[in-house]
This record gives C-alpha cells, structure tokens and sequence, in this order.
C-alpha cells in the first residue's frame, strides 16, 4: 500500500480548498505522490497525470473543509475551547485574519490546546480519507 507525506496531504487540501477550483490535486496509488495541477505550477518530478481525471491510477484530493480540516476546525474548536470568543473567532476566519486568531490564541492561553487539537483532528481526517481510498498515511 503507498504511503501518502501527512504534511503534503494536509498542504495539498489547504491547496485546493484555497485554489478555488483552479488547483487539483492528485494522489498516485502506485507511489503516494502528490501531484499538483494548475496554471501557474506544473510538478516536474514526475510525469503528470490528467486534471480531467477518470485515470484510477491516481486519486483526487478533496479540498479541505470536505475532509473537515479547513475553517470547520477552527470552528469546532472555538466551540469546545473558546466558547466565549466563538463570533470573534468566526469574524476572524470570515474576514482572513489567522494572526488575530493567533493572538486570539495566545491571550487566552490556548496555544497548545489548539496544537494538539488541530494535530489530532488533522491526522485521524487525513488517515480515513487515506485508508477509504487505499493509501497509507506516513506516521
């Protein structure tokens, strides 16, 4: 079974969901590569497989809020967390503002807490995904 780079596969999803339909992402199932597609980017490592899928050799990554990694998470966390702060937090992410999320973060002491929150979530999200499509996340 190919082992898929958690940070790659992370990165990737962020690519896609941010890329706004302009970024696919595909996964081989013969190496775990992660091969990235766009205008502006061509992945010259390896030869490069079709954007318009329908090749089975490869799997497309789901943009990041799909797999419940995106600013879901950062949600679910406030809401469990930082109840108290959840619209600051949403009118955070609404507007782009991740270093007032960071401040946010640090204020409140929570740093840490969301570390291991988002490695956590991050790494069981990314290991189903991988295991529903017959990959293997890298430990």
């Amino acid at each position: 079974m190919p082992t898929v780079n958690l940070d790659e596969l992370e990165g990737a999803a962020m690519m896609v969901e941010d890329g706004g339909g302009t970024v696919t992402a595909l996964v081989s199932r013969e190496t775990g590569m992660i091969h990235l597609l766009n205008e502006e980017y061509m992945d010259e490592e390896a030869p490069m497989p079709s954007a318009s899928g329908g090749d089975e050799r490869y799997v497309p990554v789901p943009p990041a809020g799909t797999l419940g990694i995106g600013d879901g998470l950062v949600l679910r966390f406030a809401a469990t967390h930082l109840a108290d702060d959840q619209d600051t937090v949403r009118d955070l992410f609404r507007d782009r503002d991740t270093e007032g999320f960071a401040r946010l973060l640090e204020q409140r002491g929570a740093g840490e807490t969301w570390e291991r929150f988002h490695e956590e979530a991050t790494r069981t999200a990314l290991r189903h995904w991988c295991e529903e499509n017959g990959l293997q996340l890298a430990a």
